[in-house]
Parts: C-alpha cells; structure tokens; sequence
C-alpha cells in the first residue's frame, strides 16, 4: 500500500509556508518536446509546480523504455516524493509503478493507464465518440447519405487504449456509413510516413471521392491535410484529429467558412493538465481523497465554434 506523506492538512495547496520544512520533489518523465502537446503540459506543470512550492524535475526519455526506466531510477535514488510519466509506454510503465508502489512512492500517467498508477488524461474512447459525432456532422454536410471510406493514421506502438480515440470516431462514422470501410495504417508517429503513406493510399484510390480520415493526433491531421491540399483531393476529403495544436486551430483561423478537409479538432484542453495533474499530486501525496482516474474535459473545435472556444482560451 502507498503510503503519503503526512503534509499539514489545514493549510491550502496556495500557502508555501505549508512547505517550508521540506519541499516536495516531484520528477517528470516526459516523452520530448518536438510536438506542442507536451510543450504545452510541460509549461503547465512547471508553472503550477513553482506557484505550490513544489520542485519539479523533468527528463525526455523519447518514448524509450531503457531510458525511461534509467530516468525514474534515477529520481528514485534522488528521493523523489512522486513519479509523473508522459511517455504512452503501457508494459514499461506498468512494469515501473509496482516497483514503485513497493517502494511507497506514487506515480501518475498521462494519457497511458498503467498497472499500480494513477491516471489522469483523455477518456480515449469519449473522445473518439465526441470527435466521431462532429465528424458525422461534417460527412452529411459534404457528402450527403454515402462515405466509401474511414482511412486511420494512428501509432499502433501507442497501445490498445490510445487507438479508442480513433475507435470511437470509426464507431460514431459506421453508426451512420454503415457501408463505408474502414482502413488502418500504422504511421509509427512518424509525420514523413505518415504523408507517404496518406500519398500512396490517396494514388492507389484515385476514384475514391467521399473519405473520412482520422488522425490519432494533429500531427497526424497536419500531415494527412498537407498530402490531401497537393494532391487536389480537399473536395474528395475530410478530415478529423485530436489535440487542438495550434497548425490546428490556424488551419480552422485560416478556413472559417468550411473551404478546408481538416474540419474538427478534438481539445483535451491541454492548458489545464499541469494545475489538474499537480493539485492531483498533492491530494496523493497529503493522503487526501483522488480517484485512481481523474479525467480532462474534451472540446471539439470546428469551424462553427472556433470563435468560441477562443475566447474560452483567452479567459483561462
């Protein structure tokens, strides 16, 4: 059983005087900061971190379980209070939280469910459903009554329980498009492949003109949106992802009467994750109540609300 620190309960997480004995030491293990969906938690964390008196420490393990592993030894070694990962590494990252939980030390997985840890993130599935039911929307509006085809760029690498993301779009789509079919293909988290592989599908289809494709990420969006523009197939397309990234919400700037496949955005409102991922933190670490899953609210942004959803950014 994990056992939390005795933090004074009676003295709310804002009043840094509560840490001034001994600061609590939180290590991060993030996956990289090449794509702005973990830039964006990375800022959050750090900032809300520093404003609870808490000291922060973050390593990029790249999606690699040895360094991933070799990351959270360290932290161990250093005394770490609390482990939060970001690497998406099911097996790994399970496999690390019961080492942990027999050493008496939390973690906390980001959008991954491992064995013996906390989660906070995406109710994949939910998503999936919440982005299918717009994409819905968007099929009837350009296509009518018929799609031929549901085309999935996903990371199969990124487990089961990510791919519900896409599943619930696929579900939501062939609720409606019963007919349509579906296809798979694994882009690897690869933006390059994932452009060649959205080439090569769209060549070998050439008399394909009603196609939903499903992007497991806006990386995935962007790079599926680019291979669609040059080829002249924006009229055959459209187009669906998750994270409401900035290429994203441009895109949707840039397209504000609909003249764009890329058409919905899924938010998991990623600005929000460091204050919700530390005030979970410490509830575990005061032994206060937290849910082992503590989930995200999800926003799809489309053309229709995109003002909207931006002047909710600007108030938070």
């Amino acid at each position: 059983e994990i056992r939390p620190r005795d933090w004074s309960s009676d003295v709310c997480s804002s009043d840094l005087s509560a840490f001034a004995e001994e600061q609590p030491y939180i290590g991060f293990c993030n996956m990289f900061m090449s794509e702005d969906f973990f830039i964006t938690v990375s800022k959050g964390l750090h900032a809300a971190a520093e404003a609870n008196g808490i000291k922060l420490e973050e390593n990029f393990a790249q999606r690699d379980a040895v360094v991933m592993t070799q990351a959270i030894e360290t932290y161990v070694t250093k005394g770490v209070d609390l482990v939060i990962d970001f690497n998406v590494l099911p097996e790994t990252g399970s496999a690390i939280a019961a080492e942990l939980k027999a050493k008496g030390i939390p973690m906390i997985s980001i959008d991954c469910i491992y064995q013996d840890a906390y989660f906070f993130g995406v109710n994949n599935y939910g998503a999936g459903e919440a982005l299918g039911e717009a994409a819905v929307i968007q099929a009837q509006k350009k296509f009518g009554d018929k799609v031929d085809f549901i085309v999935n760029l996903y990371d199969a690498a990124s487990g089961d329980e990510i791919k519900k993301r896409n599943d619930g779009v696929v579900d939501k789509l062939k609720a409606v498009y019963a007919d349509a079919e579906v296809v798979w293909l694994d882009s690897q988290a690869d933006d390059v492949k994932t452009a060649a592989m959205t080439r090569d599908w769209l060549s070998a289809h050439p008399d394909a003109h009603k196609i939903v494709f499903v992007g497991q990420n806006d990386d995935r969006g962007y790079a599926i949106n680019t291979v669609v523009e040059n080829e002249g197939r924006r009229d055959d397309s459209i187009i669906v992802s998750h994270n409401a990234d900035p290429g994203a919400i441009e895109n949707l700037k840039n397209h504000k009467d609909g003249s764009t496949a890329w058409l919905c955005t899924a938010s998991y409102n990623s600005h929000l994750y460091g204050e919700q991922v530390i005030n979970m933190a410490q509830r575990i670490l005061k032994g206060e109540p937290a849910e082992q899953m503590e989930y995200t609210k999800v926003t799809v942004v489309t053309p229709e609300n995109l003002d909207e959803y931006l002047a909710s950014l600007e108030a938070a």
